[in-house]
């Protein structure tokens, strides 16, 4: 019983936080996913250890936790896609500003070498 009890305590563990990630990412905010996979790992380690009739019991519920994780290794993916393009946008965007101030900075020598 005292197994029972830690395994489910295991799993909700998981499935709590595996949906406040969720919603951090879709409140925008970055997720620290640290320890996520050896919480994983060990659950898995317990459920090759049950019985099958315990396997079955737990089915239903590892499958939905299956299907959370992988839905949110996808928000994770859509994010870091995110983050990189805006990294990207922001070197693009710094490169043209450093371009319009030498330029500006050109024709500012240009004009002061003309006496305008």
């Amino acid at each position: 019983m005292n197994d029972d009890r830690e395994h489910q305590e295991l799993f909700k563990n998981i499935a709590q936080f595996v949906l406040d990630s969720r919603t951090l990412i879709d409140k925008g905010a970055m997720v620290e996913m640290a320890g996520l996979d050896k919480q994983v790992q060990g659950l898995c380690e317990r459920v090759m250890e049950l019985s099958d009739e315990d396997r079955i019991k737990y089915a239903g519920s590892l499958q939905w936790l299956l299907d959370e994780l992988n839905t949110l290794g996808k928000e994770l993916t859509v994010q870091r896609e995110a983050i990189a393009n805006e990294i990207r946008y922001l070197s693009s965007h710094k490169k043209a500003n450093v371009a319009y101030k030498t330029a500006d900075a050109k024709a500012e020598l240009v004009d002061s070498k003309e006496g305008n």
